[in-house]
């Protein structure tokens, strides 16, 4: 039971729901369920390769808050804005900022630059380099690394796409919140409005010890997120989701998710919200604002 206790208390403080500092606004809606969508500026952190999907230029900023319900003083805030240009090169660019701040925990920086190319009319290839400065206080120094994500997309002309990723494939030595890891999506829209998505994510770096997660052994850990989307009246999109989490401990999380959005020509307004069914401290809101060029 002693030893039991910091362990709990490490992941109170260190692991999100994914295995990484960022979940956007509208992903969070559908319980991460998004990597073979991304028609939005998310596919710069989830799958790179969705950015040539469509010829726009995209402004987003999102806000994201993980509320301090048990006042151990680690409520998180995480601000995010990212722009999409896919209007006149062959290739799609995206630049992303990340600030995140967890109490005394964790504070830092997050930026990505990211390229998107269509090998084919159906098949999307992507690459985001990160760097990434975060002061953690379950590390003796500070993370300081660049890092590579690959994504490809695959969609059909039948309402079907696929997705492949793979996330922080130099190794960052963060093996709680960025380790090396992948993910397989699919999504099916059996019609405009709609889209049920599901994504299979896989950590390869799981600490078997929490308590010394850099120098323990590591082990692949697993999570399971369904979500699905509606458009309503061509304007309102309802979002809802489902994760089952063993990415980063033995013990299987459960979340529910739920968002709602407002869409134009022009711009957009999102909000997320990810619930735990067992701790109330995971519970995250987030909110975005989307303007298109």
């Amino acid at each position: 039971m002693k030893r039991l206790l910091p362990v709990l208390l490490l992941l109170s403080v260190c692991l999100p729901a994914n295995a990484d500092d960022f979940l956007g606004t509208r992903p969070l809606g559908m319980g991460g369920a998004h990597r073979a969508i991304v028609t939005g500026n998310d596919a710069i952190m989830l799958n790179p390769a969705g950015m040539s999907l469509f010829r726009r230029y995209s402004f987003e900023a999102q806000y994201l808050l993980k509320p301090d319900t048990d006042g151990n003083g680690l409520e998180e805030h995480v601000f995010h804005t990212s722009v999409i240009d896919n209007q006149l090169a062959a290739f799609a660019t995206g630049l992303a900022y990340t600030r995140v701040q967890r109490g005394d925990n964790k504070k830092g920086n997050r930026y990505d630059m990211a390229f998107s190319l269509p090998l084919s009319q159906n098949l999307l290839i992507g690459t985001d380099i990160k760097y990434i400065n975060f002061d953690c206080n379950h590390k003796e120094d500070a993370i300081d690394a660049v890092t590579v994500d690959l994504g490809l997309l695959l969609r059909t002309d039948f309402g079907l796409n696929i997705g492949v990723v793979g996330y922080n494939l130099t190794n960052t030595a963060d093996y709680l919140e960025h380790p090396i890891s992948m993910a397989a999506a699919v999504m099916y829209s059996p019609f405009r409005t709609l889209e049920i998505a599901f994504d299979w994510f896989i950590n390869f770096q799981r600490p078997k010890d929490l308590l010394d997660p850099v120098n323990c052994d590591k082990e692949t850990g697993y999570s399971y997120h369904f979500g699905i989307e509606y458009l309503l009246m061509s304007q309102i999109t309802m979002r809802a989701g489902y994760v089952y989490d063993q990415a980063q401990t033995d013990d299987g999380e459960h979340f529910w998710a739920a968002g709602v959005g407002y869409v134009t020509q022009r711009f957009a307004f999102d909000f997320g919200y990810r619930g735990s069914f067992e701790d109330s401290w995971k519970n995250t809101f987030g909110f975005c604002v989307r303007l298109f060029m």
